[in-house]
């Protein structure tokens, strides 16, 4: 399990099989409250740096997550360019990558 972030050991394999399931050389960012091990609860707050985007697979990875672990606050963010603007540059560099 990795120790710096809460979730429980299935719900990240689970996360991390269903967005590979699109694209398998993915990056995967978590970020947010679930990355600071000193707080409770929080959304779930994923980025995701694939190569081919659009909205369908948007949807359906949101779709598969809920399914998977439930239906709770999911923020989810797609895209090819991690320099697109300065949010997305800070998830990426302070966020914990899964690849």
């Amino acid at each position: 399990m990795n120790t710096q972030l809460r979730y429980k050991e299935n719900e990240l394999e689970k996360i991390i099989d269903i967005i590979k399931q699109y694209d398998n050389t993915a990056e995967i960012i978590f970020f947010g409250s679930r990355t600071d091990l000193s707080k409770r609860g929080g959304d779930i707050d994923i980025m995701i740096k694939l190569h081919n985007i659009d909205n369908i697979i948007k949807r359906k990875i949101r779709v598969e997550l809920i399914k998977a672990i439930g239906d709770r606050k999911i923020d989810l963010i797609l895209t090819e360019d991690i320099n697109k603007n300065a949010f997305i540059k800070n998830i990426y560099h302070t966020g914990i990558k899964f690849d």
